[in-house]
């Protein structure tokens, strides 16, 4: 074919418009032609799949060479027609998109035999192991194929092509994956109980850069680089920081690790040690460069990193974090030994000088110690405060109190009444061991304070603070269940609070002027806690009375009382119910009477008792009829009330003092045995034992309930007033 160019050159001086034509139909001619040869070519081999073998190199050459023939022409077109053809705009604009249009056609066929040989590129590369230009040339594909400006989609064949380049990107991939895992081995990664694991690589291979640099071409290396990452942090890494373990490399190229003991943390040299060690190993045979100075190295770091600093921050370094001024001093060589291992990772390009990711345990040393004691000292408070209520002690008040006799001299007048030698002592009662411990705990934390920094003691003082709110807040709900309902274990609860309430009063002037003297500005005391505690105290204690009250007002409902009245006789369930209410109360004196500070027992039974008697009164005084005989026997099941229930107390002659009604309950026993004339004495005109302790319409139902209706009982009545 001779040049068209040529041609029109020859002619440019005299370019006519009938040769425009003629030249712009031969060319139209040819590329038509091209176009069924290239549409011929595309059909057979991504349709038909007919085997073509030196068609389309022919069909490739006579397209470049049309191409550059019509780049040569549009040219001359641009730069001479127009001035020499000026009148004819119009049909020279005809004439340019001809042309356009067909350049349009030549590029795409021109596009079609580019994917035509990238793909037999492909095919020859995979053959030939060259793993980095495949890649690079499936990327060239999807270029063309998914470049936004070209006309491909429009074509019938472009589905085809499509699936062609789709089906030799998923052959890559698949292909390439499983040569990369063959390279690098990995065992006991797939049993759960395996206890050793190795890493291998395959070094008879010496293509792992070409697989894994092929990978990043197409965008798919960091799936891997993150699958790579996951397992050796969960069956290498992990193992070292946390498990006693050996780890070893056999014939250069298999690293290995050993659990030797899951139950037991290997200590920070170890860990470091064998870290290094298998980083010297990923450096040695995974330092493989995957695009300009990224290394493997590098690119596995987003994916380990923060793991890697997370696990060995928290299940390693924290754990040899001092917790003693004394373990502070010696902390030099370990902040060295971290220093020396993160500059290690540096050195191999793992990370960067920014990156030093334990430097927060090396430049900041004395926070995280204070931050560790702190913790710690929390942690043993909560583990001493589980402890068992009921493992008790018995507190007794220590040497009495001396109080100078004269204090003040006002005026050489004598303060003639002292205080007593007990004043402001904790009365003997038992309290728990681990209460003792406790205040033994804030002792230590506050003598420790006494010889530390500035911020030191600051902190220390507060979770000496801290710990005893812990104790309102974590006791009784930890022992929720004893305390709702065993009665030993609540009156250990009251002893403790009152223990501790009693000792926080001091405890801060005790120790202001110990502790550093930038810290006496400051609100140095415990007393506020004072009242928090005696509250939660008393009000586990009182709640706690309340259900023992109930117990007794429960037996009481069913003691048949209820019924007094209706019968001649009295129930026998009453006198079953009375002997009840006496075993509780006496059960109460065993659990309690050597557990409380004696005012506290007395106080507390006394109160218990009291409900039960008032409630044995109203129950008697509100019945309209009580028949002799019941009377006789309210009388007899009293009087054992009367008997028993003054035992309880330690001195049982002063029950009056502690229960309000036992009076009344002992006026009422004679009521009921008396006749009207010994009444009316016990009455004495409203001055008498009985007026004192009754109302006169309380008395006047008595006597109603108690006599039949008779002429004196009406002069009784009658007189009481």
């Amino acid at each position: 074919m001779t040049s068209f160019v040529t041609d029109v050159l020859i002619t440019a001086g005299k370019l006519e418009k009938v040769n425009l034509h003629e030249k712009i139909s031969e060319i139209q001619k040819e590329i038509t032609k091209l176009k069924y040869d290239v549409k011929d070519l595309m059909d057979d081999n991504y349709v038909e799949f007919t085997s073509k073998l030196k068609r389309d190199q022919h069909l490739v050459v006579k397209g470049e060479k049309l191409l550059e023939e019509m780049n040569s022409l549009q040219k001359k077109i641009d730069d001479q027609v127009k001035v020499e053809l000026s009148g004819s705009t119009k049909e020279l604009k005809s004439l340019s998109e001809a042309l356009k249009e067909s350049n349009m056609m030549l590029q795409l066929s021109n596009q079609l035999l580019t994917i035509h040989e990238s793909i037999k590129s492909v095919k020859s590369y995979q053959d030939e192991k060259r793993y980095v230009d495949v890649a690079k040339t499936l990327c060239h594909i999807y270029s063309i194929i998914n470049n936004p400006q070209t006309d491909l989609r429009d074509l019938d064949i472009y589905t085809a092509i499509e699936a062609e380049c789709l089906n030799l990107y998923t052959s890559f991939l698949s292909n390439t994956s499983m040569l990369l895992y063959e390279r690098i081995c990995w065992t006991g990664i797939d049993d759960k109980d395996a206890k050793i694991v190795t890493l291998s690589v395959k070094d008879e291979f010496d293509d792992m850069q070409e697989l894994i640099q092929g990978l990043h071409y197409i965008d798919n290396l960091s799936s891997h680089l993150h699958r790579f990452s996951t397992t050796l942090m969960d069956y290498i890494i992990n193992p070292i920081i946390n498990d006693d373990c050996s780890v070893y490399v056999v014939d250069e190229k298999v690293f290995t690790v050993e659990v030797l003991n899951k139950k037991k943390s290997p200590t920070y040299k170890s860990v470091l040690y064998n870290l290094e060690l298998l980083f010297k190993f990923l450096h040695q045979y995974f330092n493989m460069i995957i695009y300009d100075d990224e290394t493997f190295l590098k690119q596995i770091q987003p994916h380990l990193l923060e793991r890697l600093s997370a696990s060995l921050t928290a299940d390693c370094i924290s754990r040899i974090i001092p917790t003693s001024n004394a373990d502070l001093k010696n902390f030099t060589p370990i902040v060295q030994a971290i220093n020396d291992f993160q500059y290690f990772l540096v050195k191999i390009g793992f990370i960067t000088n920014d990156q030093l990711f334990l430097s927060e345990y090396t430049k900041n040393i004395d926070q995280l110690f204070i931050n560790k004691v702190c913790q710690d000292l929390l942690s043993k408070a909560r583990n001493i405060m589980k402890k068992d209520l009921h493992d008790c002690i018995i507190y007794e008040p220590q040497e009495s109190l001396e109080f100078p006799e004269d204090t003040y001299d006002y005026d050489k007048l004598k303060i003639e009444k002292k205080l007593s030698d007990n004043t402001f002592q904790l009365p003997k009662c038992q309290i728990s061991k681990n209460t003792k411990e406790i205040l033994d705990l804030a002792r230590n934390i506050l003598d420790e304070a006494c010889f530390s920094s500035d911020s030191c003691a600051v902190r220390l003082f507060y979770t000496c603070r801290n710990i005893f709110e812990m104790y309102t807040g974590i006791v009784p709900e930890h022992h929720r269940k004893f305390l709702e309902t065993i009665p030993q274990q609540v009156a250990v609860f009251h002893n403790n609070c009152m223990y501790l309430a009693h000792h926080l009063i001091t405890l801060g002037h005790e120790y202001r002027d110990k502790l550093p003297e930038s810290l006496h500005k400051l609100n140095l005391t415990f007393a506020d806690q004072v009242l928090v505690l005696r509250e939660v105290g008393s009000t586990c204690f009182l709640e706690h009375m309340k259900y023992q009250r109930n117990i007794i007002f429960d037996i009481l409902k069913e003691s048949g009382l209820s019924a007094l009245g209706q019968t001649s006789e009295l129930h026998p369930s009453t006198e079953r119910a009375m002997r009840q209410c006496i075993r509780q109360l006496e059960l109460l004196k065993t659990v309690w009477l050597d557990v409380l500070p004696v005012n506290i027992y007395c106080r507390t039974v006394g109160c218990i008792m009291n409900s039960m008697v008032e409630d044995l009164i109203i129950r008697v005084v509100s019945v309209e009829d009580i028949p002799a005989d019941v009377a006789t026997e309210l009388v007899a099941l009293f009087n054992m009330i009367v008997k028993r229930a003054p035992q309880t107390f330690p001195e049982p002659q002063n029950i009056h003092q502690h229960v309000r009604k036992w009076e009344k309950f002992l006026e009422l026993i004679h009521v009921l045995g008396a006749s009207l004339k010994e009444i009316e004495i016990r009455w004495d005109s409203g001055k008498g034992p009985l007026a004192r302790e009754f109302t006169a319409p309380q008395v006047k139902q008595l006597i109603r309930a108690l006599f039949q209706n008779t002429e004196r009982r009406s002069n009784l009545l009658a007189s009481i007033k």
